[in-house]
């Protein structure tokens, strides 16, 4: 239920942080995202179909109304890193505004998630219990190999820097490795939280319809069901995750802040395309 179902898949496709191209995000979202709920739910092809239809309206609304916000924040970011303001404090300022944007994608599909959820038959409702608990396990079995997981990290934290950057120096691979060691993501406590969650939803949502009713309030305040260590730990996370972006920009070479420039320049002439195209 992290984030529960396709609003995290969303802002893995849009957010501006974590897509290479937003043109084939916009394009494939209703179908990647139907295909994920159906992982959890099995679901039918007239759900698949609704599913679709109310995702394209939301990315309708999403383009009318938010990508113009996101084309003026990147080009205030560029010109700040042309001018050489992009300071700590600027980075920070920048950073929050792209976490709000997962809330903000998170509201924008908040009807059509209802809407799914009030179509789920009982039997998908056990199908997204008994899933999400194998997923569960498997995210303890993937934290539990402490050393694999790290390089994972390393190589998807060394994957985002270098979408924007380009190749990292020696120092800023030694923060990268320094942040690990120090604030790692809490990824057990978070599948444990995960659990904690499940179980909530089978021992104390007896019939279909406390299920339901369930899974909507966890979609639209996922926090008030949290473990409060799980979000404190968070908490802390994104902080350290911030410290870092801050320090790894603060260290850009001149041939770096020219890849950043030329890639914040391809991405908001992407979304102005995308909104052009309505």
């Amino acid at each position: 239920m992290n984030r529960f179902l396709f609003v995290v898949l969303c802002a893995g496709a849009l957010t501006l942080t974590g897509c290479n191209h937003f043109g084939i995000a916009f394009k494939w979202a209703d179908t990647y995202i139907a295909s994920k709920v159906d992982d959890y739910f099995d679901i039918s092809s007239s759900q698949s179909r609704d599913l679709k239809d109310g995702v394209q309206k939301d990315l309708g609304e999403l383009k009318a109304e938010v990508l113009p916000q996101w084309i003026a924040r990147l080009k205030g970011l560029q010109q700040e890193v042309q001018k050489g303001t992009l300071d700590s404090s600027r980075t920070g300022f920048y950073f929050d505004l792209f976490l709000k944007d997962v809330e903000q994608i998170n509201a924008r599909f908040s009807d059509t998630a209802g809407k799914f959820i009030a179509s789920t038959q009982p039997k998908q409702l056990a199908t997204f219990a008994r899933e999400f608990e194998k997923k569960t396990q498997a995210d303890l079995d993937k934290f539990h190999q402490t050393s694999k997981y790290r390089k994972e990290m390393r190589n998807k934290y060394t994957e985002y820097f270098e979408m924007f950057l380009g190749s990292l120096t020696p120092e800023q691979e030694k923060m990268i490795n320094t942040h690990l060691d120090s604030s790692p993501f809490p990824g057990e406590l978070k599948a444990r939280n995960k659990a904690h969650i499940l179980s909530r939803y089978q021992e104390q949502m007896t019939t279909p319809e406390a299920k339901r009713e369930f899974l909507k309030t966890y979609y639209n305040n996922p926090a008030a069901m949290d473990l409060a260590e799980y979000q404190t730990a968070f908490r802390e996370y994104k902080l350290q995750l911030q410290k870092l972006v801050i320090e790894v920009l603060g260290s850009m070479n001149l041939k770096q802040k020219k890849n950043l420039i030329d890639n914040l320049n391809e991405k908001t002439a992407q979304l102005e395309k995308i909104a052009k195209a309505g």
